[in-house]
């Protein structure tokens, strides 16, 4: 009988090693052609990744009659992937990834050099994940979107994303560092990178679906979540949390979305004044505001700081907050989750996070900023979990999502 239990313990053993490191036998694929061809794409660090149990599904979602094609079709779903930990789930909180705008949900698995992604470092962590594909995007495209947008070209990449030193719009463009390969196409890890880039439509339809569905998603999860987003993905966090606040436990924003009430996008090439957009401040639909409001004109609106330069190029974007002289609203749902908002040293980002922080906090929320150079997490760019440092600013996340564990 001790025998067996000894033994048993050593498969428990092997099975968890096996979760925490799975090596890859390349011999099986010697003997075939495209083995040099198979190992470029799938990169050296695809030994990395985490074993789970992988299934999927997709949820929200209603039937309807389109007239247009005579028949009924569904509309609103979105696919999620959930990962299970082959080792079992050690943690009290799932993690439910959202991607930026124009991405999928394979910006969280493998990186585009090969690299461990950030769901392998919360797999291996011993967290249930699930990611997402926003709905109007990748696999929840819907029959019911507005046209499409068209996505990033390669130049517009470059400029934002991978190579942004090398077109020096913006001050703090000139510090990226951490990008992997050359940044530029033709390189194998900017064209990995950039195959994974899909037209998005961001409007109030794609909005009011993906709260809905998100919502769905957080109810099937059945228990309160950490919600992991990127960019616009941002924005459908907020949404969820305002419409189903019970079923959050925290956000963690890696440069969510944008600043209230304007965009400063085009800020990549060097432009000086932001775009209107989002009428309620962090969102192009209604929110819980308190006191209600009945339209967007009920917050009044100031402008704090001035456009600031450093060496001739942009380096501070001034923000739109509430008028403090005025009615103030909050946003109590959305308060119910505190948010760990992460900007890198030398994004476009740089220049303007501090806004929607600063209009999260007057709103009520519980916000920890951090500029992730004040850490000594330097050198990184808008795809912080691509890059060659992800793991570090992984852990960052992983340090303050620990530090929920006990609420």
């Amino acid at each position: 009988m001790a025998a067996i239990s000894r033994l048993l313990a050593v498969v428990l053993l092997l099975a968890c090693v096996c979760c925490y490191a799975t090596p890859t036998d390349n011999t099986l694929l010697q003997d075939r052609n495209d083995a040099p061809a198979l190992d470029s794409l799938i990169g050296e660090g695809a030994n990395q990744e985490a074993l789970a149990q992988r299934t999927f599904f997709y949820n929200g979602g209603s039937y309807v009659y389109n007239e247009t094609i005579g028949g009924t079709i569904s509309v609103g779903k979105q696919y999620v992937e959930k990962l299970t930990p082959s080792c079992g789930v050690k943690q009290k909180h799932p993690i439910v990834f959202f991607h930026g705008g124009g991405d999928t949900g394979v910006q969280w698995l493998n990186k585009p050099d090969g690299g461990q992604g950030w769901a392998s470092y919360f797999l291996k962590k011993g967290y249930e994940v699930y990611i997402v594909d926003i709905w109007s995007v990748g696999r929840s495209a819907d029959s019911a979107l507005s046209p499409l947008r068209t996505s990033a070209t390669t130049e517009s990449s470059e400029r934002a994303f991978s190579a942004p030193e090398k077109f020096p719009y913006y001050y703090q463009a000139r510090f990226h560092t951490q990008w992997p390969g050359n940044g530029s196409k033709g390189d194998p890890i900017f064209d990995a990178f950039y195959a994974t880039l899909l037209p998005l439509t961001i409007s109030t339809i794609q909005q009011t679906y993906s709260q809905s569905a998100t919502c769905a998603l957080l109810r099937t999860i059945g228990h309160p979540s950490i919600l992991i987003t990127h960019s616009a993905g941002g924005s459908v966090a907020f949404l969820a949390t305002d419409a189903c606040p019970d079923l959050v436990a925290g956000h963690v924003a890696l440069e969510a979305d944008q600043t209230p009430f304007t965009n400063f996008d085009n800020g990549t090439f060097g432009a000086r004044e932001g775009l209107p957009t989002r009428p309620y401040g962090i969102s192009l639909i209604p929110l819980n505001y308190s006191p209600p409001i009945k339209s967007p004109d009920d917050l009044k609106r100031q402008v704090v700081g001035t456009l600031e330069e450093t060496e001739g190029r942009i380096s501070k974007y001034p923000c739109i907050q509430q008028d403090v002289t005025k009615t103030v609203h909050t946003l109590p749902n959305v308060a119910k989750a505190p948010v760990l908002f992460l900007t890198t040293e030398a994004s476009i980002h740089a220049l303007y996070d501090q806004c929607l922080v600063a209009y999260l906090r007057q709103a009520g929320v519980e916000v920890e900023f951090v500029r992730l150079e004040d850490r000594g997490i330097r050198g990184n760019g808008h795809f912080m979990m691509l890059e060659k440092n992800s793991d570090v600013i992984a852990g960052l996340a992983d340090e303050w999502i620990g530090g929920l564990e006990g609420k």
